[in-house]
């Protein structure tokens, strides 16, 4: 059986839930090893469970909460980097000197130049260049992690690895984490025809996400959805009370959790290209 590694670069706890989660699970049910990097302790996260955390211990608590979420997706092995969350887009915590936007480039790029010459992944998962919605730390996480892809290929970049033993390693394929434009709509109204008092979306968020076209894989994870599911439920302080997919029926909650959305940024897509959902298909 190959020996198929998928590495993983997010910028806070739950980035491995939401959006991907249920690919996570199809892949490592396959068999495949799976590696996660987090950025932050995602320590400016709301609290919606009251009770469940304070500011003072949300980064512990939601650390905590990440070690037992990847065990419902099969992931082998996890790790912190703990930069400071760099909190969403205009906010002051933007310009924090330990936050995440704000950390040396040199510095970031080598540590995940190490994971991938260390872990020698086929596929590097990470989120798209929207930031799948703008946030700041995905932002930075999706560049970080493209340049370091190029870098821990190249036997000039940090030549003090190879003195420990750490070759350089190439990459076969980069995957971005994305959402097509309106998806925020869309799940409003499935929520709301489903019987849901969901808010619709404010303006200003409206148009998170790509254009459908850009997108190369639409992908039904219902296989997975039960591990999605269970993984996002470990992430208590992130979930209201009264969360929605907890009073909807299955096929609601397959409408839009279930299915995931993807851009292959390397090697590029050719015109006319189909690609498959499996991201090891052909390796």
């Amino acid at each position: 059986m190959p020996d198929h590694r998928l590495l993983i670069l997010f910028a806070h706890p739950d980035d491995e839930a939401f959006p991907v989660g249920g690919t996570i699970a199809m892949h490592t049910a396959r068999s495949v090893t799976a590696r996660l990097i987090t950025a932050t302790s995602g320590e400016l996260g709301e609290i919606r469970q009251p009770g469940s955390a304070t500011r003072e211990t949300i980064g512990e608590v939601r650390r905590a909460e990440l070690a037992e979420a990847v065990q419902e997706l099969g992931i082998a092995s996890h790790e912190v980097l703990q930069y400071r969350d760099s909190g969403m887009a205009g906010w002051d915590d933007n310009f924090h000197p330990k936050a995440f936007v704000q950390a040396d480039e040199h510095e970031v790029v080598a540590r995940l130049v190490f994971e991938i010459r260390r872990f020698k992944p086929q596929v590097i998962l990470t989120f798209g260049q929207d930031g799948l919605y703008g946030h700041p730390d995905h932002i930075a996480i999706c560049n970080h992690a493209t340049t370091a892809l190029r870098l821990a290929a190249d036997a000039t970049a940090f030549p003090h690895h190879m003195a420990i033993g750490i070759q350089p390693h190439q990459t076969d394929r980069l995957f971005y984490s994305v959402r097509p434009r309106g998806f925020r709509i869309h799940m409003a109204e499935t929520l709301r025809a489903a019987g849901v008092d969901f808010p619709m979306p404010s303006p200003d968020r409206v148009n998170d996400g790509v254009d459908l076209d850009t997108i190369h894989i639409t992908a039904d994870v219902s296989d997975g959805l039960d591990a999605k599911m269970a993984c996002i439920k470990r992430h208590f302080t992130q979930l209201q009370p009264d969360w929605p997919y907890e009073r909807v029926p299955r096929e609601v909650t397959a409408s839009t959790l279930g299915i995931e959305h993807f851009i292959r940024a390397q090697p590029p897509v050719a015109a006319g290209e189909v690609v498959p959902a499996d991201f090891f298909a052909g390796l």
